[in-house]
């Protein structure tokens, strides 16, 4: 039996700032509209409770928006009706030195198919509140997932015939220890979990990357343009066309080049701009 992969594209910090930033750009309406389909969310009343007890300078709606981001990680592995695994990633083989554009390994049943699910969800009038607000739970975590480079790939070569699973299985050192490339990339926006420290990097990301900036969201408008967009980063910037030394162990993982994360960091933030932007669009479109 084949066993879904274990990432979880961005950390939770990474999908509270890109939840932060689609927030910031809706109008206030579609916040209405958002707050109020989330009251319906199983976990709503725990959120709620989480914010009286912890006060962070937000109302409650987009506290409640950004802790919606991450809890499709939360329940992964859980048991829960909810959990959709293979929903958080698409891979495209990447084969090296060409890197001849193929189809994804799971033509269903991944990134695509579960936004495909939810927006459908959100627009139709018959299903039931509950239901429509954990696809829009899902919606702002699976965009996310999609501007991470490496759920949108796999590297295969002769060290990873099968694939190296977005990375999880190619390991490389950016300090004193080894870590899987995906790993590092999933920090790349941050470790924090506060929402707020969050929000504070939202705003600050949103001034770095204003809609203006970003020729991108004219050229590619549809999710699958999004999951292709992600794979060439991954070819250029994260395994820099196959150039990149890695291993299939932490004990015998390579450095990185010097500049390495540097860049990655740059690139990881431009996505983040990317993706919140994109999310608030799809929000608008299908909460109308």
């Amino acid at each position: 039996m084949l066993l879904p992969r274990c990432a979880r594209a961005w950390n939770s910090p990474g999908h509270m700032i890109i939840a932060a930033e689609a927030w910031r750009a809706l109008p206030p309406k579609f916040q209405k509209r958002a707050s109020e389909l989330l009251k319906h969310h199983p976990e709503y009343a725990r959120w709620e409770r989480a914010l009286a007890a912890d006060p962070q300078g937000l109302d409650v709606d987009a506290f409640v928006f950004i802790r919606a981001s991450t809890w499709p990680d939360e329940i992964r592995g859980s048991g829960s009706e909810y959990d959709r695994p293979h929903w958080h990633f698409i891979d495209y083989p990447l084969k090296p030195k060409s890197f001849p554009k193929e189809s994804p390994s799971s033509a269903t049943d991944n990134a695509l198919d579960g936004i495909a699910v939810c927006e459908k969800s959100l627009a139709s009038s018959r299903e039931s509140a509950t239901i429509r607000a954990v696809s829009l739970s899902y919606l702002i975590h699976v965009i996310g997932d999609i501007h991470q480079p490496l759920h949108c790939c796999s590297l295969v070569d002769k060290a990873f015939p099968k694939g190296d699973k977005g990375g999880n299985d190619f390991f490389v050192k950016p300090g004193e220890r080894g870590i899987s490339l995906h790993s590092l990339w999933d920090g790349l926006l941050g470790h924090s979990a506060h929402p707020r420290l969050q929000w504070n990097e939202a705003v600050k990301i949103e001034a770095e990357y204003p809609r203006k900036a970003l020729p991108e969201l004219n050229k590619a408008r549809a999710p699958k343009d999004w999951s292709l967009e992600s794979r060439t980063i991954a070819i250029e910037k994260a395994y820099l066309r196959g150039s990149l030394k890695g291993s299939t162990d932490w004990e015998t993982a390579p450095a990185l080049p010097a500049d390495y994360i540097q860049t990655a960091k740059a690139v990881a933030e431009k996505q983040a701009a990317l993706a919140g932007y994109r999310l608030a669009d799809a929000i608008e479109k299908y909460l109308r």
